[in-house]
């Protein structure tokens, strides 16, 4: 048998000795450690792995038998075997009492050459062998320890009967049995009856490993599901099983929520049907009576206007302008509901150049209005509903800002959570923010018609155009001291 790495530590008081037994012993798996008294002998002993000392007996200060004890009575070397050398004490009871000291054998001087080097080879490989030994039973140990405070089934099953060979404790926790209980009954035992036929079938099975889900019922008549993996063995099956109720239950609440979720989406589509079918009608229906209206209050006025007294021409008018209003509001609702299932084209978007366009196309006869406009970033957008939110808030902004002396706009952008950002700015009316909340819904306006025209439309169509290219829309602002308008979208 190969001999392993060692290490032998000689202790004696006489360096000849020494360097005589290293010469006779020296082989290219060894490797020797030198005392030259007890105490030192002790030191080495204590803080380097031996694997054999050869002792020498007759020492001053502290002879080997004295070495001997302290050796065995300390945790760290009371396993490393003693070889005692010695030339004086040869009696009975010197060696007995060298035994009884730990040594495992004696070297008696002068040295036998054969005989020395075959104590010390034995010796030698029975310390592996026990260092081996250790190690192994620790390794099994640590794996005992892990299997036992596994969660998951761990076991072997004879693959011809189904009886359990060796199981965890997790078996008993999860099925509730003791484990002589589960050890009268093999594992068809535990199974539905759909279970059983399945696993069953598996005996037929060439395959090396199985993967199934099956259902036990435990102690207490309650259902378990268990996920099996199985490594094929000879007729062993080395078998994995994990509990998956619970995933389980939560699969069956998803598909449920998956089903809902399906029966919402139908009841929207048929809400948007329904919207689409209100919007044509809006549309057509509505607008029908609207141009009746304006086209026959333009007649009356055209036909008998001459005749009119100055209070009937103020009636007339006011049915001009509210039909004008009614077919505003009508555009801006259809406007508002087709945003829903409009697409979203994307490219990039020049802003800076895009507020200018639209400050072209918005009409503002206010002299001293100001407008500045900072270094604005590209966007990935939709170029038509981009610019109907940029239209939206500039008119707002000069609106809202009209009737102040100085009149100023200011459109910038801002740092923003990774996001392209722009906001739009006026030193105008302002609005409470603790009507935050409604800014952005349809009808909803904070100011009356008499101060300010408008449909409460504009906002919440800016809202949902935002929002359809990810990002968000928000306001802040204080009476009489403006309002601005952020905006974020995504890179």
């Amino acid at each position: 048998m190969k001999e392993g790495k060692s290490t032998i530590l000689i202790i004696d008081d006489i360096a000849s000795n020494i360097y005589a037994l290293e010469n006779l012993l020296a082989t290219d798996n060894r490797t020797f450690l030198q005392a030259t008294s007890g105490n030192q002998g002790l030191k080495i002993a204590l803080n380097q792995p031996v694997d054999l000392i050869i002792l020498d007996v007759q020492m001053p200060e502290m002879d080997g038998f004295e070495v001997a004890n302290m050796l065995k009575s300390n945790k760290r070397t009371k396993d490393i075997p003693i070889l005692f050398a010695s030339a004086e004490f040869k009696e009975q009871k010197n060696i007995l009492k060298g035994l009884e000291e730990g040594a495992i054998d004696y070297l008696f001087k002068p040295l036998d050459p054969e005989i020395t080097k075959a104590k010390v080879t034995m010796l030698i490989q029975l310390e592996l062998q026990r260092k081996k030994l250790v190690e192994t039973n620790n390794a099994l140990e640590k794996s005992y320890i892990l299997i036992n405070n596994c969660i998951d089934i761990i076991c072997t099953i004879d693959a011809t009967t189904f009886e359990f060979d060796e199981f965890n404790v997790a078996m008993s926790d999860i099925l509730g049995y003791t484990p002589k209980e589960i050890s009268k009954h093999t594992l068809l035992f535990y199974l539905s009856d759909e279970d059983k036929i399945r696993v069953s079938d598996f005996k037929k099975s060439d395959e090396k490993t199985l993967s199934f889900e099956t259902k036990v019922m435990c102690k207490d008549q309650s259902y378990r599901c268990l996920q099996w993996n199985i490594l094929i063995k000879g007729e062993k099956w080395f078998s994995n099983a994990r509990d998956i109720t619970e995933r389980k239950k939560k699969e069956i609440e998803i598909i449920r929520l998956n089903e809902n979720l399906r029966e919402n989406v139908i009841q929207l589509e048929n809400s948007n049907t329904e919207l689409e079918s209100f919007s044509y009608s809006v549309s057509h229906d509505l607008r029908a009576p609207l141009r009746a209206i304006n086209n026959y209050s333009q007649m009356l006025e055209e036909s008998a206007g001459t005749e009119m007294n100055e209070k009937s021409l103020r009636f007339l008018g006011n049915i001009k302008r509210n039909a004008t209003k009614m077919d505003h509001l009508i555009d801006d609702l259809l406007e508002f509901s087709r945003l829903g299932k409009k697409g979203i084209d994307k490219q990039p978007i020049e802003l800076k150049e895009l507020v200018q366009i639209c400050l072209d196309e918005i009409p503002h006869a206010n002299p001293n209005l100001t407008i500045k406009i900072s270094d604005l970033p590209i966007v990935q957008a939709d170029y038509s509903l981009l610019k109907q939110v940029m239209v939206n808030l500039l008119s707002n902004a000069i609106k809202y800002s009209n009737k102040k002396e100085n009149p100023t706009i200011e459109v910038g952008t801002f740092a923003h959570e990774g996001m392209h950002a722009f906001y739009v700015k006026d030193n105008g009316v302002g609005f409470d923010m603790q009507y935050m909340d409604k800014l952005f819904g349809v009808f909803q306006r904070l100011h009356s018609n008499k101060e300010f025209e408008g449909t409460g439309v504009g906002l919440a169509i800016v809202k949902r155009i935002i929002e359809k290219h990810g990002g968000k829309v928000w306001a802040e602002a204080k009476i009489d001291e403006g309002a601005t308008f952020f905006v974020t979208m995504p890179l």
